[in-house]
């Protein structure tokens, strides 16, 4: 784990080295162990170094190919790099170091740009080919690992984070309206080339690119998409709960490989805790797990963490991160290293979790992507139903009638938002009034639209959300999880744990984002994601000897919540808050007499406007520090 820069030149100018200095310089909390700097003419590349694999210095980057034909920054972990690299040695590749940075470099001299078909790992890298006079970029296929760009006339630059492109170019520093009416409208981060900066743009995931130095003409191309008749055939099993065990124990035995300390995240839910459960219970790992923990009944998650440690026998830490007086300011200073403003409070728990573990490990394991594969989220229940529905068999109406009355039970947060013809469709007309009484909620998005004024110049600007169905894929929830793991809920969530993780210089390991697992889990029938009400279920079942029976017949789920609802009354922090509110009603973009409303509302306990407020306060907050000057402060006008 890492971080990297670069520019090239177009018109043979020569590279200022000072500019890739202060690139490196600005994202050394992702590197404090080595930097590193390599000009050739026109093209300059920038290191900073976490050493994870093999800590000799003769892994340090920028690292140069053995006959120095090519030069590769590198950013993350390929974790099959072993097996790479005894399949290379066959070939009569030649190593020097036990790096996975020189088996990419290895890799691209035998397999050329479709190496990255051959990893199973997270990264972006840069890879100079002096040969062909061209510039390689890559980036997982989830984008685990981010990367930047910016182009000019005269320029094309490249880093693992905005802040160093701007450090350089403040000029830079101008709003992308459409990506904060995105903000404001409940899109997520990093769902397509946008960034809350209107130049700088995220360089897509799965993607390799050749930028060809003669011409300046660049080239980039898909390496790995979803065709879910393929995997179809790729993946064919007699077992598939045997099949899921097998390939989550191998995700996790390969990310394993490290030259130093790693633990785990553990929020008590299903996720973390099989993870957890896996490396000490098959691989006989004593690790140390790290839990944020809060007062607040609504988040607290501590019996079930307690749990989890006893079962698993671990060396438990548990953070408190309400007890700090400083949760403002904190989350100003999380703002710089997100490059922008995050959508929940729910980041600053990982950010402080994260501030507990430099003692203790260098990398950590965590849980994120499996609710995108396997149906966690309530909201899915809606999909899951919608598909029952159009099956319009007797069997499928019966067990979408048994899902919606199954919610009664379950005193579900989310709503189910189905059109009520189709509710009316599945139940009948007596049951549907049962329905409409006992079960059917508040949508709090339309209760969002309508009490939220907008200015008029502001609510009209075009989203320009493309629409995200994937043509192979005839289920409606596999097409609905599909959105949220490559376009949605997913790419956000890793945009707020590489910040944070980084933001404390640690390594964060995915297991459910293996590629073969996530192949594998496009090829599993819905009723193995979601049995009646039973989220999840092939990994209840198959993994359920790694897991106490709390906890695996645990249905809710928190998540990582923080209490800021009751932050914004919190005499400790309710003036700053609404200092920043305030402030925001000056920026042409909302009503100030609704926001008032809300936040009086709020105060009240009359309606919850938490998520609304926390946005509104975040961008005001990011405006201040990064956009507004001395002399001017940022105010929407209209194009």
């Amino acid at each position: 784990m890492c971080g990297i820069a670069g520019i090239i030149k177009k018109k043979n100018a020569y590279i200022n080295r000072d500019e890739i200095q202060k690139m490196t310089d600005t994202m050394i909390h992702r590197g404090p162990d080595a930097e590193g700097i390599y000009i050739d003419g026109n093209v300059g590349l920038g290191h900073r170094r976490l050493s994870i694999v093999d800590l000799s210095e003769s892994g340090n980057q920028p690292m140069s190919s053995y006959d120095e034909k090519y030069v590769l920054v590198f950013n993350g972990e390929i974790y099959n790099y072993i097996e790479l690299r005894e399949e290379l040695k066959k070939k009569n590749a030649i190593f020097y170091t036990e790096t996975d940075t020189e088996v990419i470099l290895e890799a691209y001299r035998y397999w050329g740009i479709n190496c990255t078909k051959r990893f199973n790992g997270m990264w972006s890298f840069a890879l100079y080919d002096k040969e062909k006079k061209q510039v390689i970029l890559s980036r997982d296929r989830f984008g685990v690992k981010p990367l930047y760009v910016y182009e000019s006339e005269d320029e094309f630059i490249f880093a693992s984070e905005i802040k160093c492109i701007t450090a350089i170019r403040p000029e830079q520093k101008k709003v992308d309206i459409v990506q904060v009416a995105r903000y404001l409208s409940y899109y997520q981060e990093d769902i397509d080339e946008h960034t809350f900066y209107q130049n700088i743009h995220n360089f897509p995931r799965s993607c390799s690119m050749q930028y060809d130095l003669n011409t300046n003409i660049s080239n980039c191309q898909r390496y790995w998409e979803i065709n879910v008749r393929k995997l179809k055939r790729k993946w064919k099993c007699d077992d598939p709960y045997r099949k899921f065990r097998e390939l989550l124990e191998d995700s996790i035995r390969i990310r394993l490989r490290a030259d130093v300390g790693i633990g785990a995240c553990l929020s008590g839910g299903l996720d973390s805790s099989t993870i957890v459960g896996i490396t000490s219970k098959k691989f006989q790992r004593k690790i140390h797990t790290f839990s944020s923990v809060y007062e607040e009944k609504s988040c607290n998650e501590k019996e079930y963490i307690d749990c989890m440690n006893q079962y698993a026998g671990t060396i438990a830490h548990h953070i408190y991160p309400d007890h700090s007086e400083e949760i403002i300011q904190d989350m100003k200073q999380m703002l710089w290293y997100h490059d922008g403003p995050y959508e929940t409070a729910s980041p600053y728990s990982g950010y402080c979790v994260y501030k507990g573990v430099g003692k203790y490990a260098k990398v950590m394991l965590d849980g994120q992507g499996a609710d995108e594969l396997l149906g966690g989220y309530e909201f899915f229940y809606n999909a899951k139903l919608k598909e029952l529905l159009r099956q319009n068999t007797l069997i499928s109406r019966i067990k979408a009638v048994m899902l919606i009355f199954g919610f009664q039970n379950m005193q579900m947060e989310q709503e189910i938002v189905l059109p009520d013809k189709l509710i009316l469709k599945a139940l009948g007309t007596a049951g549907y009034q049962i329905y409409k009484k006992h079960i059917k909620k508040k949508d709090p998005f339309s209760l969002w639209n309508t009490k939220i004024k907008y200015r008029k110049e502001f609510s009209g600007i075009d989203l320009e959300v493309v629409p995200w169905k994937n043509r192979t894929i005839t289920n409606e929830l596999d097409q609905v999880l599909n959105q949220h793991l490559q376009y949605f809920t997913l790419p956000n969530i890793l945009h707020d744990v590489d910040r944070s993780s980084m933001a404390r210089s640690l390594e964060v390991r995915l297991p459910f984002l293996d590629y073969r697992l996530v192949e594998f889990s496009y090829t599993i029938s819905d009723e193995d994601k979601i049995r009646g009400t039973w989220t999840k279920y092939i990994m209840r079942k198959s993994c359920k000897q790694y897991l106490p029976e709390k906890i695996c017949n645990r249905k809710n789920k928190l998540g990582l919540p923080a209490p800021f609802d009751k932050w914004i009354r919190d005499e400790r922090f309710k003036d700053v808050i609404k200092g920043y509110l305030d402030a925001f009603k000056n920026r042409n973009i909302v009503d100030g007499h609704s926001l008032e409303r809300c936040y009086k509302e709020h105060i009240s306990g009359k309606e919850d406007w938490k998520d609304q407020l926390f946005r509104f306060m975040m961008l005001e907050m990011w405006l201040q520090s990064e956009i507004d000057t001395p002399e001017k402060k940022w105010v929407y006008q209209a194009v």
